[in-house]
């Protein structure tokens, strides 16, 4: 996994300082994609209001991208659990689950299924990919010191080579009231 990560592309740090970071993280194991299959660990701390994955035809696919950045001082375990409309927050109802230890001060993108790396690098996808699937996600972490921020990616093509536009979906603290705007 590491060389794996270390590789360059969009999701390497070009400065100095963020890149040495990103290699002792690696080193020390503190940044890592681990399987959907681990369960949930950690806090519903966020709910996305909406998620859209869809790629029926070539016209008008989706993908929803929900960047987590990890403000606290030491690594967080974070899971982001996908759920179709009509079901119940419990792990176990989840369509999809993508999970990823995060270092100190780093974000990481989860994504529903995978998108070309010219519209956005996604770190942690479910196994299987979201294809058929519209409803809502929650944001998991064992440490509260999270932001998070989403989208959702609108397509075209059969390896989504055309961006039509990007929404995005509210965020607001799980179990919490939406403010409304």
């Amino acid at each position: 996994m590491s060389k794996e990560l270390m590789s360059k592309g969009p999701h390497v740090p070009t400065e100095k300082r963020a890149l040495s970071r990103l290699q002792r993280a690696v080193e020390l194991q503190d940044l890592e994609l681990l399987p959907g299959t681990l369960g949930v660990q950690g806090v519903p701390r966020y709910l996305v209001t909406y998620m859209n994955s869809q790629t029926a035809n070539d016209a008008m696919r989706s993908a929803t991208v929900v960047s987590v950045t990890n403000q606290s001082e030491f690594a967080n375990l974070v899971t982001v659990t996908f759920y179709k409309g009509f079901s119940d927050d419990t792990p176990g109802s989840a369509v999809g689950t993508a999970t990823f230890s995060i270092p100190p001060q780093f974000t990481v993108d989860f994504a529903s299924r995978r998108l070309p790396g010219v519209l956005t690098v996604t770190n942690a996808v479910p196994a299987p990919e979201l294809v058929f699937d519209e409803g809502r996600a929650i944001v998991w972490s064992r440490r509260p010191e999270v932001g998070v921020s989403a989208r959702v990616y609108y397509t075209a093509g059969d390896g989504d080579e055309r961006l039509h536009v990007i929404t995005d979906s509210k965020v607001v603290v799980y179990g919490g009231r939406n403010s409304g705007d």
